[in-house]
Parts: structure tokens; C-alpha cells; sequence
């Protein structure tokens, strides 16, 4: 099953076959008894049909939003010759490959001039070109600012589902960089929004933010379509109205 998958990631482990096959009917039955089902990702509902035997055409896939507005840049990005500035996000460092992250920030910083800044409220010890912030508070300005100011975001999980900072990055213009778990890639679409890795391959991580950090001409198209992206598929207001039609849907159906 899918979250048994990514079950170490949460001090999650599946218990023995017999428990784990009365969770099945539980979770099966309680399936069945929906009259539809809203999935956020097309990896759930693929889940869902293939694990627990929903008929597709019972589940919707809507996914969640944030407001593109708000993450608008205030003006376009241009180049620039400062330090490329690689920003990540995550209240879980470890589990969002925060440590992963900045093992291939010190390979890069001996090559080229780049700042790391970690808002993450783990402790992190500060080193040179990196920048922690341990007392971000979700959609503050302060926050904002901090996307604004960056150049590429990256979000190396190891276990997700479907992060909403990535939308939140993809709304400012960033490019990411994240990696090929659960619905990621249905928001990062590999070479057009940004580069997509193996979970926990140091190498490919560090080459992937390599290429970005060289080429700004392609941060910058990568992060126009980001924003293209986010604000057709992934803008709160737009997908409230698509479930309340399909609520209205099952309602009167």
C-alpha cells in the first residue's frame, strides 16, 4: 500500500498480515460507502482504484490550492550578480531532505557563489553562506519575502504527498527542485517547472541544482512556467469552486 511505502518516513510499520488484512477491509468498506471521493493527486486515486478496488470513475482528483495572489512576485525576476540563493522550506529536516540539501550546498559552494537559507524549525548550526530561520510563520510576509528574494527552491523529501510549499514556490516564480515521490510530479513537471531527482541521491540532487545554478537563463523560463502551472491547476479559489460543483453534483445526482 501506498503509505506503507512511505511508512519509515513517519515511524510508520505494517503490522502482521492479519492485522494488516482486517485494516484492509476497514478501510475497503469505508471506500465502498462513499458516494465519491475527492483525492488530492492523481497518485492517490491511482491508489486508491488499484489497493483498495474503488472504481475510478468514483473518485475526482481536485487538488489543494494556496493563493496565487498572494505568492504573485510584486515584479518579474531579472538576472542578476549576486549569489544564487537556493531557499528550502520544511518543518521536518530531515524527513524533507533538509540534511540531504545541505551536504550538496557545501559540494557547490566550492565551486560557485551560493547562499543556502533553511526555514525550518529544526536546529541547524550556521555556517558560511547559510542562513537559518527557526521562527517562520506560515504565509507571513516575512515568509513571502523570503520566496520573493530566493532563486531556486529545493524540497529533496524523502516522504510526502504532495507539499504545499512546492505550489507555494511554483506561485513566486521559483524553480524547484524536489524529488520523483507520491504526487510531486503532477506539480513539478520535470524540465519545464523545474528538476526532478531520485529520493536520497546525493549525486543527482547536487547536479540538478549544478544545472540551475549555471544556467539562470533557465531558472528564470522554468520559473515563468511555474507560475503558468500553479495558477491553472493549483490556485485555491479556482479548485473550491470545482469541489463545491462536485459536491453539488453528488448531492443532487
Amino acid at each position: 500500500l501506498q503509505y506503507d511505502e512511505l511508512g519509515e518516513f513517519y515511524s510508520h510499520a505494517a503490522g502482521p498480515p492479519w492485522l494488516e488484512q482486517q485494516k484492509w477491509r476497514l478501510n475497503r468498506d469505508c471506500f465502498r460507502a462513499a458516494r465519491h471521493i475527492v483525492a488530492w493527486t492523481r497518485w492517490t486515486k491511482d491508489g486508491l482504484v488499484r489497493d483498495y478496488e474503488v472504481p475510478p470513475e468514483k473518485v475526482t482528483v481536485i487538488p489543494p490550492g494556496v493563493n496565487t495572489h498572494e505568492w504573485l512576485r510584486p515584479e518579474p525576476r531579472r538576472l542578476h550578480n549576486g549569489p544564487v540563493k537556493i531557499l528550502f522550506v520544511g518543518g521536518n529536516l530531515a524527513r524533507k531532505g533538509g540534511l540531504l540539501l545541505l551536504d550538496a550546498f557545501r559540494a557547490l559552494r566550492q565551486k560557485y557563489a551560493v547562499e543556502l537559507h533553511l526555514a525550518t524549525r529544526d536546529p541547524v548550526v550556521e555556517e558560511p553562506g547559510l542562513f537559518v530561520y527557526n521562527d517562520m510563520q506560515p504565509n507571513s510576509d516575512r515568509l513571502k519575502q523570503l520566496y520573493f528574494d530566493s532563486d531556486i527552491f529545493c524540497l529533496p523529501t524523502f516522504g510526502d504527498c504532495l507539499p504545499m510549499v512546492l505550489s507555494e514556490a511554483g506561485a513566486a516564480g521559483l524553480p524547484v527542485v524536489s524529488t520523483r515521490v507520491a504526487g510531486i510530479p503532477e506539480l513539478v513537471h520535470e524540465g519545464e517547472t523545474g528538476l526532478l531527482v531520485k529520493a536520497g541521491d546525493q549525486a543527482a540532487l547536487t547536479n540538478a541544482l549544478e544545472i540551475l545554478v549555471k544556467y539562470p537563463d533557465q531558472r528564470l523560463q522554468q520559473g515563468e512556467k511555474a507560475v503558468q502551472v500553479i495558477t491553472e491547476g493549483f490556485d485555491a479559489a479556482l479548485n473550491a469552486v470545482c469541489l463545491l460543483d462536485l459536491l453539488k453534483g453528488v448531492i443532487h445526482g
